[in-house]
């Protein structure tokens, strides 16, 4: 029998590897595409870390689940609706969902690991897939309109 301190550690450790794995797709995302057979995969792992915390955390409880109010419920699994819709859209309409999942999911991620000691001992690998994004972004953005200033001969 697995106990329940075992079960706890693969709940979140699904979790923090579903949030590495959403956070490569953004990268992958800043050169338009997300390679389908590893977002399945990641999408699988997000949605197993999701039914393991309805089933092992919650212990299918619905109060339990919206104890902390239901805007947060809502959202976060508005989140996971995005991603499991993602894997059946086309690319464009994909990319724009993952995109804003992992916002949604990087603001709840923070938060957690801040505030619920269960989750803390991975405060630094979300701070440091946030920071990935954020200067991934920001690299990509002004390179693009570095090399636009460029083409027009604008200094």
């Amino acid at each position: 029998m697995i106990t329940k301190e075992a079960l706890t550690f693969i709940t979140f450790f699904l979790a923090i590897t579903g949030y590495c794995g959403l956070t490569i797709a953004i990268l992958f995302s800043l050169q338009e595409k997300i390679p389908i057979q590893f977002w399945r995969i990641v999408s699988a792992i997000i949605l197993l870390h999701v039914i393991m915390v309805w089933s092992f955390h919650y212990e299918g409880n619905f109060f339990t689940a919206v104890r902390n109010g239901y805007s947060g419920f809502i959202i976060f699994h508005s989140a996971l609706l995005m991603i499991i819709v993602s894997n059946f859209v086309k690319r464009k309409l994909a990319i724009l969902l993952v995109r804003i999942s992992f916002i949604i999911v990087s603001i709840g991620a923070v938060g957690a690991v801040f505030r619920y000691d269960v989750v803390a001992v991975y405060k630094l690998p979300v701070i440091f897939f946030v920071l990935l994004v954020v200067v991934s972004v920001i690299r990509k953005y002004y390179l693009k309109s570095k090399l636009i200033k460029t083409k027009t001969g604008s200094t």
